[in-house]
């Protein structure tokens, strides 16, 4: 697929304003304040390129298998891959908990809270799979960004969120992106 000049840069832009709405989230708390463990920002920056890179890389996959594998449809290719997440989840479980699995079960301490957050997720694999299938990876991440705006904005009446200069320039880098991008 060919990207026009216009929507690189509104890619860039888009970089931009999700970052300045997430650093207007930064400010640390007291606790926060006091801790004294050593950080290495170097290697922080490192790793957060690792993990953009290699999503990217899966997100650009997964999207090639949705639209260049087998026609099969996406419920059995979403049971296909979580195959992966299942049995790295359950090997941490057994590695870590195995005992209190045996004596309690598996679903020990699961409240209403964590069902609507496993049902929450899982619906958002699904529209994810709808969203890379039927469009791109490209757009994947515009809708992203926007989700993090939204969770922000809800964020104000649910958490007393206040809203600084800094997230309102991160919006509004973010609305110029998805426009720019759409642009003919």
């Amino acid at each position: 697929k060919h990207i026009s000049r216009l929507q690189v840069f509104s890619l860039v832009i888009l970089t931009a304003g999700v970052a300045a709405v997430q650093l207007s989230q930064g400010s640390p708390t007291k606790l926060e304040a006091q801790d004294t463990t050593e950080q290495n920002p170097v290697l922080g920056l490192v790793c957060v390129l690792l993990a953009c890179c290699s999503s990217g890389f899966a997100g650009v996959y997964f999207e090639k298998i949705l639209k260049q594998g087998r026609k099969v449809s996406l419920f059995v290719r979403n049971i296909q891959l979580s195959i992966f997440g299942v049995s790295l989840g359950l090997f941490g479980v057994l590695a870590k908990d195995y005992e209190k699995v045996v004596e309690n079960g598996f679903f020990q301490g699961y409240t209403n809270t964590v069902w609507a957050t496993i049902l929450i997720q899982a619906g958002s694999g699904f529209v994810i799979a709808s969203v890379m299938k039927y469009a791109d990876n490209i757009l994947k991440g515009f809708a992203t960004a926007i989700s993090i705006i939204l969770s922000s904005v809800i964020s104000i009446k649910l958490f007393d969120f206040d809203i600084s200069a800094l997230f309102v320039f991160g919006v509004i880098l973010v609305s110029l992106a998805v426009f720019l991008y759409g642009y003919k």
